[in-house]
């Protein structure tokens, strides 16, 4: 995924820790979802003796259609809905600078980047005295974060992992599946938490 700053720098000390700890799992999960090649063994090294077998399972997981790691081919029925999906995920990239620069807008390797990325931005802009309207701009990408999950997001790699694990018992692959599924309960969790809390306040406010 290509944008202005898809990785800006920032301090990971300014970081709230369940902020981190999140973000970072976006990152593993992408990386791991993505071709088997010198990066994905930097993240993974344990499994470095193992390329050339998860190469080939690769192949025969993703490249072969086996299990598709597209969105729309899990989610519509139909070219409209397609269309009308791939849109409003490039409608979310688009409002933040960022654009698929290889794979497909519903590919679950840009989904998981891009929620890595929002919470990357959402945390440097609220550490940044420096930035006008911090708190309102904080919260847009808390807001994004929340709509691409629930509409985007889970939809996508919760498919994609039952597949996954249907269709292999590869270490690696079922592994990461499996934990991917234990994630997204989590976030779901923690949304659902945003969602209460921003109740609250506005019932405060009223």
């Amino acid at each position: 995924m290509s944008t202005e700053s898809a990785s800006p720098e920032t301090s990971i000390d300014s970081f709230d820790g369940a902020d981190e700890q999140r973000m970072l799992s976006y990152k593993a999960y992408a990386v791991a979802f993505s071709y088997p090649d010198k990066k994905l063994f930097e993240h993974f090294p344990r499994y470095v003796q193992e390329k050339q077998g998860m190469i080939s399972e690769y192949d025969r997981l993703f490249r072969a259609g086996l299990v598709w790691l597209y969105g729309a081919e899990h989610t519509v029925k139909n070219e409209f809905q397609r269309a009308n999906l791939l849109a409003d995920i490039m409608g979310f990239y688009m409002a933040f600078g960022l654009e698929p620069d290889r794979e497909r807008p519903d590919s679950i390797t840009c989904e998981l980047e891009f929620m890595h990325y929002l919470i990357l931005k959402r945390n440097r802009i609220g550490s940044d005295l420096s930035i006008d309207d911090a708190r309102e701009k904080s919260e847009i990408c808390l807001d994004a974060e929340r709509k691409f999950f629930v509409e985007h997001m889970e939809p996508t790699a919760t498919n994609v992992a039952r597949k996954i694990i249907a269709a292999s018992s590869h270490p690696f692959y079922a592994k990461a599946a499996t934990e991917l599924l234990t994630f997204l309960e989590s976030e779901k969790r923690h949304y659902g938490s945003v969602d209460d809390a921003n109740r609250t306040v506005e019932m405060v406010k009223g």
